[in-house]
């Protein structure tokens, strides 16, 4: 290794032990919380040399539990208790005797009585989440490897966790410098294209002050559809709050410029004032997963599956995988315009607690029926975000 590699290396290492904080996965509800439960009847083997022949048996005549083992030491899974519980005056247990006996299942095979037990009523979709399940029933579960990398962190390699660190150091600065906002939504917001060399599109400070939405986010996704020669804002013309200039004509056409073609000079800036911010140098922040053949057959490593592809082409919408880092979590307004921008990942300090909706009192992304979901990751440089979203607070309150 040379001295260059070698300090480099050590560098990192000193980086990692140095940094003060993690980043959150902020996940849908079902891949977190405990399995729902159903009641089902088990029978219970007089021999166990007969789990074999009871299992091909019964997953013929019933079949079903697909996500769970049919069998559990002693005990084979037979039905769902509410699959046999009718109205009729015959009790279920019996029903299902007389089902299971005009099916031709030997039920000289189980004792007498059957049983009820609680069972997950569907698959895990983490390995926590299979492990606290299967301490009630065995399951068939097959993790999803670029999932459990968010869950245990390892997505991020050091280079991106410290290119996490310094964008959201810029959006720290950015609000210490302007920000304007109330206990419902206050910050900044800074928007970066991963894929172009991390290249810083837009930064901002909210201006609530100046205009009821003028929002963090809502202003520095103004300022990508301003790179794209569109925009609603004249925010390039400090103070101006009316609509942009461009025609109907022009815009049309503007839109159907690829990404990365910008017509203006990144990063745009609002408040100008903005502009002083040193950009920090970060490099690439490709992907630290990338799809790898396998070698002699043999498994593949756990950092090289690909992240899944959400099928969505480049363009026209404006953040299309884009990386977003906000000092504090969005309100619905911010985190529904980012959605509707595709972004790709959100990254924020200091949780909303009266109105953020990705983490605190919701989680818009895990919503059912949307047409884009963007990941998200709560706690960077959690403590600073606190102190400066505090500040933007005092500072408001004290404001004449």
């Amino acid at each position: 290794m040379s001295n260059a590699s070698a300090r480099s290396s050590k560098e990192s290492r000193t980086e990692s032990v140095a940094r003060s904080w993690t980043p959150k996965p902020v996940l849908d509800p079902e891949i977190t919380k405990d399995l729902p439960l159903i009641d089902a009847y088990v029978g219970i083997l007089k021999e166990k040399k007969d789990i074999s022949k009871a299992i091909e048996a019964i997953s013929i005549v019933l079949p079903g539990f697909d996500h769970l083992k049919r069998c559990s030491s002693n005990k084979i899974l037979l039905a769902p208790v509410k699959s046999f519980d009718t109205n009729d005056d015959v009790p279920v247990q019996e029903r299902l005797k007389i089902f299971l006996e005009e099916k031709s299942f030997d039920l000289s095979l189980l004792e007498d009585d059957l049983r009820v037990v609680k069972v997950p009523g569907r698959n895990a979709r983490s390995k926590a989440q299979a492990a606290r399940a299967s301490k009630i029933w065995p399951l068939k579960f097959h993790p999803d490897p670029f999932l459990e990398a968010i869950v245990d962190g390892s997505i991020f390699n050091e280079d991106q966790l410290r290119g996490i660190d310094k964008y959201m150091t810029v959006a720290v600065t950015a609000a210490k410098l302007e920000a304007v906002g109330d206990s419902n939504c206050n910050g900044s917001a800074v928007i970066v294209d991963p894929e172009d060399g991390g290249k810083v599109l837009a930064i901002a400070a909210s201006k609530m002050d100046r205009h009821p939405m003028w929002h963090a986010s809502m202003l520095a996704v103004d300022l990508v559809a301003k790179l794209h020669g569109g925009g609603a804002w004249n925010l390039c013309e400090e103070g101006g709050v009316g609509p942009s200039r461009v025609s109907d004509r022009n815009f049309e056409g503007r839109m159907k410029t690829i990404k990365r073609k910008y017509e203006e000079e990144a990063p745009l800036c609002y408040p100008r004032t903005l502009s002083k911010i040193e950009i920090p140098s970060v490099g690439s922040l490709e992907a630290k997963w990338k799809l790898q053949g396998r070698r002699n057959n043999g498994p593949k490593r756990a950092d090289a599956i690909a992240e899944p592809s959400t099928g969505e082409k480049r363009g026209p919408y404006l953040c299309t995988g884009c990386w977003v880092f906000l000092l504090k979590e969005p309100c619905p307004m911010c985190a529904m315009a980012l959605l509707h921008s595709r972004a790709a990942r959100i990254f924020y300090g200091t949780s909303n607690e009266r109105t953020g909706v990705l983490g605190s009192n919701g989680i818009l992304h895990a919503v059912p029926g949307l047409n884009h979901r963007y990941r998200v990751w709560s706690g960077i440089l959690e403590g600073i975000c606190e102190e400066v979203s505090n500040e933007i607070q005092r500072r408001n309150v004290e404001s004449p």
